[in-house]
Formats: structure tokens, C-alpha cells, sequence
């Protein structure tokens, strides 16, 4: 699995319950670019919380409002298992999505495979990791994302990251 910031990018996004590490993944998205000059390609989805998520507990009014998604909105969604299905699908096997949200995105991406059973194809990396090692593509990056406003809303958010890390390299 490739660690670096090369094409396709792909970055993998997630809207929560809350920002915590007992939280539940309510929403997903994903941008991929294939290759410069390409259309960002972008998929969301809302997730039905999984019967053994206790999602009242784990409900944060404040992130609600962040990111909108109401609990009855959440009856749409597609089963934990759909979900990682379309990932799987979407997602070239093998290779690195990056998300911004560090042990978050990575906690609810484990969250969502155990209630789907199914594994995940694809890595998933920190992005501000790569950031950091890199001084002049951290530069490019924050002077491309400065000033975009973020909807909080998992498809628009990993767009908007995929757009800013095409502009830093």
C-alpha cells in the first residue's frame, strides 16, 4: 500500500455521532481523482446505525449541529454492510485513502466493518501525517484549503481535501 500523495487520490471522509472514540459513524464519503486535471468523482451515503449501537448514548447535540444530520434522517441510510460494499467497490483494492480526521476516521471506519462484517480493501492514512514530513506540499495544502468553507457533510468534505492535496502536489 502506497503512503504517499500521488494519484489516484483518494480521500475517505466520515460525519459522526460525535467527536469521540465511543462515537458512531453516521455518514461516509469519498473523492478520488484519478489523475491531474481530472473531475473529482465524489460518493456520500448516510449509514443506519447498526441495532447494537446505542446511538441516544453516544448522541452529541453540538455535532448535530456541525454537521446537520438529524437521528430520524439517519432511518435512510444504507446498512453498515451495503455501505462497505459500495467502499469496497469504489475504492481501488490496495490502495491508500486518506482522511484529516487522524484516529477518528480511523476508529469509525473500524466501527463500520465490524457491523458489516466485511473488511475494508483499501488502507487508510493519516494525511496529516504526509503534511507534516513534507514542509513545502503542508504549504501548498493550507494556502489551497485556507478560506474553503467546510459543509461538514462527509461527500462535499472529502471533495474539498482532495481538491486542496491535487493543489499541494
Amino acid at each position: 500500500m502506497d503512503r504517499t500523495l500521488t494519484y489516484p487520490i483518494v480521500v475517505l471522509d466520515f460525519e459522526a455521532t460525535a467527536l469521540a472514540l465511543t462515537s458512531y459513524p453516521i455518514e461516509v464519503g469519498v473523492a478520488i481523482l484519478d489523475e491531474p486535471g481530472a473531475q473529482i468523482r465524489t460518493w456520500s451515503s448516510l449509514i443506519k446505525p447498526d441495532l447494537r449501537w446505542d446511538i441516544d448514548a453516544q448522541w452529541d447535540p453540538d455535532a448535530e449541529r456541525i454537521h446537520g444530520i438529524s437521528r430520524w434522517e439517519l432511518r435512510e441510510g444504507k446498512s453498515a454492510q451495503h455501505v462497505m460494499t459500495e467502499l469496497n467497490g469504489l475504492i481501488p483494492a490496495g490502495a491508500t485513502a486518506w482522511c484529516d480526521g487522524g484516529p477518528y476516521d480511523a476508529y469509525w471506519l473500524r466501527t463500520l466493518e465490524q457491523a458489516a462484517g466485511v473488511a475494508s480493501s483499501f488502507g487508510l492514512a493519516d494525511l496529516g501525517m504526509v503534511l507534516r514530513g513534507d514542509g513545502q506540499v503542508l504549504e501548498r495544502y493550507l494556502a489551497a484549503s485556507s478560506g474553503q468553507p467546510r459543509p461538514h457533510r462527509a461527500g462535499a468534505d472529502a471533495a474539498l481535501i482532495c481538491w486542496a492535496i491535487a493543489a499541494a502536489i
